[in-house]
């Protein structure tokens, strides 16, 4: 049993907690990474938030590189205070060479000069290291641009904002993106979206008019293009689950007011279920395979995200201990009310992918993080179970002043 396992088998017992502070107090904090956008480290003109991260005892920033849209208030943004994103744009200057027909859209503030390598160099300078935070399967661009790359519904729906994980264009993509990022020397790829992404991932003012259960949602974000006929061949027979999710589905559209015959997942015909969501994990699990070999032989550590929620986990296929043994870890964002509430799910994690690394990320704006107390109780208890490298949302979004939390948590 390493050290880390130690302190979160133990972490649960209430006579161990002083033994736990002690611990915790021994166990340094080895990287603090704020999520930061290009935008903002421009406008406030490079040296000022990169030396008040720095003061405020962040080792690393990790700039969004590939990113989705957005309506965003920007509370110290010296330039602007609401700002409309460009939708899937890159934020660092491709190697043209590397791509296929898939290209990616580059960002308005790229071409004007401000880019990753940019951001690297001053970062550098100020002895910070430098992350990439890449969207992977999220791209509504992308998806309009090349319909055959994205998702399709049990009724034939195509769904341009989720790029399918299955499709041989979008996986050649995705490691064009992160060897381009290695090359450009990113310590740590941050994938997120690097999933199936299911019906309830949004893209603008969504709307239904009736009411669904966890197992309608699953079903409607299920994936039937051709790239998934052609690579689930062998593995599982999508057409009756097709079938059987457009007669379902026609049932509750036709008669919203009848009791649902199926709520969870777990109700869901396992006959059928069972062989396509293992299909589905392997997936996600050969995409991350295929993208850890474009890092081969790099500095550069990869580190998908994975929520500590089972059911979510299972929506869009991500199975984290099998992904973690591969990239050597993930990145849990711990999105909870306070300590308490953050020891089993993180413990859960931990237990999913073993001797590999978690990483927690951790909200520091309000009303999301709660305040200060809040924070500084998750960081303990995260301290507390051996997390050592941690992530914070969002430079941009924050008051700066609750960057001096950040200084706090490190020190305690």
């Amino acid at each position: 049993m390493n050290r880390r396992q130690f302190i979160a088998s133990v972490a649960a017992l209430p006579a161990a907690a002083p033994l736990l502070h002690r611990l915790a107090a021994a166990e340094s904090v080895r990287t603090m990474s704020m999520w930061t956008y290009l935008w903002d480290i421009v406008d406030e003109g490079y040296t000022t938030p990169l030396e008040l991260m720095k003061e405020n005892g962040l080792t690393h920033i990790s700039l969004a590189s590939a990113y989705h849209a957005g309506r965003f208030l920007l509370p110290h943004n010296p330039k602007k205070k609401v700002y409309f994103l460009e939708d899937g744009t890159v934020y660092f200057t491709p190697t043209a060479s590397l791509y296929g027909r898939i290209k990616p859209n580059v960002n308005s503030y790229v071409k004007e000069g401000h880019d990753f390598a940019r951001v690297r160099k001053e970062a550098d300078r100020h002895g910070l290291g430098l992350n990439a935070w890449v969207v992977c399967c999220h791209n509504t661009p992308l998806g309009t641009k090349y319909p055959d790359i994205a998702c399709v519904n049990a009724f034939g729906d195509p769904l341009p904002h989720n790029l399918c994980p299955s499709n041989d264009a979008v996986r050649r993509y995705l490691r064009s993106v992160v060897g381009d990022l290695a090359s450009q020397g990113a310590a740590r790829i941050e994938l997120e979206a690097m999933q199936f992404q299911g019906f309830s991932h949004g893209v603008h003012h969504e709307r239904e008019g009736i009411a669904l259960t966890g197992a309608h949602r699953y079903m409607l974000g299920l994936c039937f293009c051709p790239a998934c006929f052609k690579r689930s061949q062998g593995r599982v027979d999508l057409v009756p689950i097709q079938r059987f999710v457009r007669k379902t589905m026609e049932d509750v559209f036709a008669d919203a007011g009848i009791a649902p015959s199926y709520k969870t997942l777990e109700e869901l015909p396992q006959d059928l279920f069972g062989p396509l969501q293992e299909w589905r994990r392997s997936v996600i699990v050969s995409l991350a395979e295929e993208l850890h070999e474009s890092v081969k032989g790099r500095s550069t550590v990869l580190r998908p995200l994975a929520t500590f929620d089972a059911t979510a986990r299972e929506m869009v296929a991500m199975d984290a201990g099998r992904v973690a043994a591969i990239t050597g870890g993930v990145l849990m964002p711990g999105y909870v009310k306070d300590g308490p509430a953050l020891r089993d799910p993180l413990g859960t994690m931990q237990k999913l992918v073993g001797k590999e690394e978690v990483i927690v990320g951790f909200q520091v704006g309000l009303p999301e993080s709660g305040g200060k107390s809040e924070f500084l109780s998750r960081m303990a208890t995260a301290k507390q179970m051996g997390i050592r490298d941690f992530n914070f949302y969002n430079y941009g979004f924050i008051p700066q002043k609750n960057l001096e939390w950040i200084r706090e948590a490190g020190k305690s």
